[in-house]
């Protein structure tokens, strides 16, 4: 057994970032981008697949659900490069507000184009990923004990089909996330008064996107390019380092390393054997792990705005109020305030006297009072232009 994650905590952790990326989904269907709704999602499915892998597989390597696994090796696959090239899409969405500033799209025929355009990235590059893995992949997938079904890649060509669109989104980010943060700053009146006029887009809005946009960029970006230079390192001991002969070389004993397997064959590892290389066990733990942080910060950033507290208190109040007891609102006269503003200072000391003797004027009597106080500071404005 392996002791580095005492169970239950890790299927605990997963469920917990399954159930908070969807939560600020509830409230904000029609407020959230398409990629802030494919960023939730896909932490969301990978949250979930790590949570019954780490159930099924606690303590032993027995192939149990198969057809779990093959789906589910692929899923993860592409919520790894799907988070990536969301965040990807809001740096660009970001960058053309700080840039053209107004101008962005007006009409709904290029906001339906720039939604087309997003969904074919935020979906469509995953799915493609996940199709292409094929041609890599030299058995089913492998059991690791406590960690579930993984994919197992072979030759150089994962480098291209697996780190290629990881990489090259999280570059993206590289380069747009500081030109957004110049822009801002040089332009910082400016992009107020746009960002105060824009329904779409308000100081909060626009700083929450900016975090999710450089949160892949400060956590994912530099472990995976560590991940790909150890890979590089290994040398043969790696088999993405091996060349791409043929089809049949790869799904057939995946060159002749791995004599007497082929494409439906499936990989048994204890923790014993995947346990023993540091960097091999920081793989697993980070796979582990990873999402459940971005879930965490999804949730901070966007589960925690005035709206969503608004829903937490109607939720919380749900089941007493349909037992019958009533929830105590405030009052009109705990909301309004004791202090009547007027720009008449005796009328204002006047109101404050009659308070002190207990007899508070009524609306009529404070109207009367107040067209009374008027006439009579015009007739003294007449007298005081006569003697003059």
């Amino acid at each position: 057994m392996n002791c580095l994650t005492p169970y239950p905590i890790t299927p605990i952790g997963n469920f917990m970032g399954f159930v908070l990326a969807l939560i600020p989904l509830v409230s904000q269907i029609r407020k959230l981008s398409a990629a802030v709704w494919g960023y939730a999602i896909w932490i969301a499915i990978y949250c979930f697949i790590e949570f019954v892998n780490t159930i099924i597989w606690h303590d032993n390597v027995n192939i149990v659900a198969p057809v779990w696994c093959d789906i589910g090796i692929k899923l993860q696959l592409g919520a790894s490069v799907g988070t990536r090239v969301c965040a990807f899409v809001i740096c660009v969405h970001l960058y053309k507000v700080t840039r053209l500033r107004g101008s962005i799209e007006t009409t709904a025929s290029q906001r339906r184009k720039t939604l087309i355009y997003e969904l074919l990235a935020i979906i469509g590059i995953p799915f493609l990923v996940m199709a292409l893995f094929i041609i890599i992949q030299p058995i089913r997938f492998q059991i690791l004990e406590e960690a579930g079904c993984e994919l197992y890649d072979y030759s150089f060509v994962g480098y291209i089909i697996i780190y290629g669109p990881e990489l090259l989104p999280s570059l993206g980010c590289v380069v747009l996330a500081p030109l957004i943060l110049r822009t801002f700053m040089r332009h910082r009146k400016e992009m107020n008064e746009y960002l105060s006029s824009d329904r779409e887009f308000v100081h909060n809005k626009y700083h929450r996107l900016m975090l999710i946009a450089c949160l892949d960029t400060l956590v994912n970006l530099p472990v995976l390019i560590i991940d790909i230079v150890t890979n590089i390192v290994a040398g043969e001991d790696n088999s993405l380092n091996y060349p791409y002969v043929s089809w049949e070389s790869v799904h057939n004993g995946a060159g002749g390393n791995l004599p007497g397997l082929s494409l439906s064959s499936i990989l048994q590892l204890p923790a014993s054997e995947w346990n023993t290389g540091g960097w091999n066990v920081f793989n697993v733990k980070w796979n582990e792990w990873l999402f459940v942080f971005h879930a965490l910060v999804f949730f901070s950033v966007f589960g925690t705005t005035p709206e969503m507290r608004h829903y937490y208190r109607s939720v919380f109040w749900f089941i007493p109020e349909r037992c019958g007891y009533e929830r105590r609102r405030p009052t009109q006269e705990e909301t309004v305030s004791d202090f009547a503003f007027t720009s008449n200072p005796v009328h204002v000391s006047g109101i404050l006297r009659s308070g002190e003797t207990g007899s508070i004027p009524d609306s009529q009597s404070l109207t009367e009072q107040s067209i009374g106080s008027a006439r009579y500071e015009s007739r003294s404005d007449e007298k005081i232009g006569s003697s003059v």
